[in-house]
């Protein structure tokens, strides 16, 4: 339903009849019965199904009402032919406007399958056969997903028609209120996401801190092969294990609060206390056992989803019994778990390079792809073995076989296409990936030069060392020496590499590189300031482009080839000689780096469509910039819900506004926190300042400024740009 057009489609099962409605002002037909059939067993045979042999219609109309009155007629006669209990599943982008239309749908029990935004984007022409393929793809699906939501009914013992679109959390939501209530707890339960403790707590929520995702980054040249795992059911894993990550931090989880006496906590309700939850996290972790015992056992695809929604749920204000303190108490279980996971890896010999509760990349140490295959199986097997991390499942997602990181999203690799064990790889096995979002913020003339120059600085050792494995190979005794390389023979070839490397910086790089910066201030020759410092059309950064363009190229290229702590000295040494040409001192302000995008993620974004829950860089992702922000899943797309997203930046920025004037005051000689109230110097005689400086403060909103005004939230413009005026 869009503009004046429409078209309604109704399938009736028992009556093997499909009829659709079209709504046309104009006279063009493109939708026959035949068409529909056709996509109509298309669809069947995509899906595994066999098609049944229907009947199909085809109506037009020329206005919204009179496709309104059609369809009223319809479910009439369809009532009277079939009076029996009738259940309708409604599929529709507006369904208020649906029902609203079509009074006649009062008279059914009704069943809502959530609806995906691109059913209702057509182009002017062609609309007509879009809407009939995109309606009968829905409506052979229509079989799967009703008989799905039955068996979800018999397994969560709720009535049908009782489910929220997003069945996850309510159902979540129902087992644990089960639960609670079973252990003869009070329930919680409130709409707003605060949770429901019966007294006065909407105040405390101001001191409620941010809980921060962790996630740690070592940047560097790694030249060896590298993997990327994901991480899966980290939060079951922590919950499950709480009881043994307590007893190696002495009681710090689950017992911290057993020995305080009764009425320790006072009266007052405390919004972010963790030992208040302590009963409700047992319960939870019962309640995950059982999940567990049904997705094992019986293979229930039911509870295996909720194991593995189960931290959305926890940090979803959406869920009726979402509570802060137990989502931060698991959280710290998390972090916990998770640090002893990335000591594991260490032990077992592998180097992180970053990490964080979704993902982690590790360097293997290992020079072939066959050997890391080999290795990366050898750790998986042994980290199962370890009962702290028994239910964590890691999963083999890429290999690199050079690697240079920066962060999450500042890195360039050589990227193994397949999962090939075979070390006899060609560059056809290969793709070089480059994502770098600080080029973005470099002119555009100069971003394909430093795309191509860190490419080759990954590729071309990376093919030399390939060569002298080739050479090595050639001339081994296979009777004297096993094929895998051995310790010695890895560390000559990567000294080898190293100085083959060093070669090409102070001769082809430094050329290279010489004559792109000249190239760059020939081009910018005779151009004004404004026109040589716009880079791209984001919202540039207070630190960004504060020269001329070849020196932004030359302290952006200099930072990543820099990386390579085995090559440092010789980057900085041809730095050095491209800053002369700039005119500008080694050392001088100016020259030196800093990342031109200041950034905020955005934690547990929740797609409406497919439930689909990620963290989102805001002003760093790439999939999020100079477009609507959309779901990541690729079959999906959904676009996330615009007015919850500002709601919830709404609330950081409110948050962060609060604790900013609420900050304690620390001393400046002994850094200890101000106790008391009114006196003016600290008893060591030292004068206080505020914890939290005010630029930091500034800097900070002005990223959810930036973010506002590419993104058009008026409502957040507006509240930001107060808190700037009136700081």
């Amino acid at each position: 339903m869009n503009e004046g057009r429409a078209v309604y489609v109704f399938y009736f099962p028992t009556a093997f009849r499909i009829h659709a409605v079209v709504v046309n002002p104009f006279r063009n037909k493109e939708i026959s019965p035949s068409f529909l059939e056709k996509q109509f067993r298309d669809a069947c045979q995509a899906l595994g199904s066999v098609p049944e042999n229907l009947s199909f219609h085809v109506d037009y109309e020329t206005s919204i009402h009179a496709g309104s009155k059609c369809i009223q007629r319809m479910l009439l006669e369809y009532r009277q032919q079939h009076p029996g209990p009738v259940v309708g599943i409604i599929e529709c982008p507006k369904l208020e406007a649906i029902k609203a239309a079509v009074r006649a749908l009062d008279d059914f029990p009704c069943v809502t399958i959530p609806s995906n935004a691109r059913d209702n984007n057509y182009q002017a022409l062609g609309w007509q056969a879009t809407a009939g393929r995109t309606s009968m793809q829905r409506c052979a699906a229509s079989n799967q997903w009703f008989s799905e939501r039955i068996s979800l009914a018999r397994y969560a013992h709720v009535p049908l028609g009782n489910f929220e679109l997003d069945w996850l959390l309510f159902t979540a939501d129902v087992f644990f209120s089960r639960a609670l209530r079973d252990q003869q707890q009070v329930l919680w339960i409130s709409d707003d996401g605060i949770p429901d403790l019966g007294g006065t707590y909407e105040g405390d929520t101001c001191f409620a801190d941010e809980v921060i995702q962790p996630a740690l980054t070592y940047p560097g040249a790694y030249r060896r092969v590298s993997v990327e795992l994901k991480i899966h059911h980290l939060a079951v894993n922590s919950l499950l294990k709480s009881s043994q990550v307590d007893e190696m931090e002495g009681g710090s989880v689950s017992s911290f609060g057993d020995n305080m006496p009764p009425g320790a906590h006072g009266t007052e309700t405390d919004f972010d206390d963790p030992s208040l939850c302590l009963p409700a996290f047992q319960v939870l972790k019962q309640l995950i056992q059982r999940c567990i015992s049904d997705a094992v056992s019986s293979g229930n695809v039911y509870a295996d989803a909720i194991l593995q929604h189960l931290y959305r749920w926890l940090c979803s204000p959406r869920s009726k019994l979402h509570d802060p303190a137990l989502h931060r108490l698991l959280h710290s279980v998390m972090k916990k778990v998770f640090a002893l996971l990335l000591a594991e890896f260490r032990k077992l010999g592998a180097n992180v390079i970053f990490a964080n509760f979704s993902k982690i990349i590790i360097d293997t140490g290992k020079i072939d792809l066959s050997s890391a295959h080999a290795y990366c199986d050898s750790l998986l097997k042994t980290l199962q073995t370890r009962d702290l991390f028994e239910w964590i499942e890691l999963e083999p997602l890429h290999f690199w076989h050079s690697l240079l990181f920066m962060d999450q999203y500042n890195y360039g690799g050589i990227q193994a296409k397949t999962q090939n064990r075979d070390s006899s790889y060609g560059d056809n096995d290969i793709d070089i990936v480059s994502s770098w979002n600080i080029a973005e913020y470099l002119p555009k003339v100069t971003q394909d030069h430093f795309v191509l120059i860190v490419s080759e600085f990954l590729y071309i050792p990376w093919k030399f060392m390939k060569e002298q494995i080739a050479i090595q190979a050639t001339i081994r005794d296979d009777t004297s020496c096993t094929p895998s390389i051995t310790v010695m023979a890895a560390e000559n070839l990567e000294g080898q590499v190293i100085e083959h490397l060093r070669d090409k910086i102070s001769t082809y790089f430094a050329e290279k590189l010489l004559r792109t910066v000249s190239d760059i201030l020939k081009h910018f020759k005779g151009k004004s300031k404004s026109e040589s410092d716009e880079p791209t059309d984001r919202e540039s950064d207070p630190h960004s482009h504060k020269g001329d363009a070849a020196l932004e190229f030359i302290k952006h290229i200099c930072a990543v080839l820099a990386l390579d702590q085995n090559v440092q000295h010789d980057i900085l040494r041809m730095r050095k000689n491209l800053l002369k040409l700039v005119r500008v001192k080694e050392f001088a302000p100016e020259a030196q780096f800093q990342d031109p995008c200041a950034s905020f993620t955005l934690p547990n974004v929740i797609c409406s469509y497919c439930n689909d829950c990620r963290d989102l860089d805001l002003c760093r992702d790439s999939t999020l910039q100079g477009q609507e922000w959309r779901c990541a899943v690729p079959q999906c797309g959904q676009p996330y819900h615009r007015e919850q997203l500002e709601n919830a930046l709404l609330q950081v920025v409110r948050q962060r506004e609060r604790l900013y004037h609420l900050q304690d005051l620390v001393c400046l000689r002994c850094r200890q926190v101000k106790a008391a109230h009114l006196s003016e110097q600290c008893s060591c005689g030292g004068s206080f300042r505020c914890k939290e400086e005010s630029s930091y403060f500034v800097s900070k909103m002005r990223v959810f400024l930036n973010v506002a005004v590419s993104q058009k939230f008026q409502l957040l413009q507006d509240c930001v740009q107060w808190i700037l005026e009136v700081r």
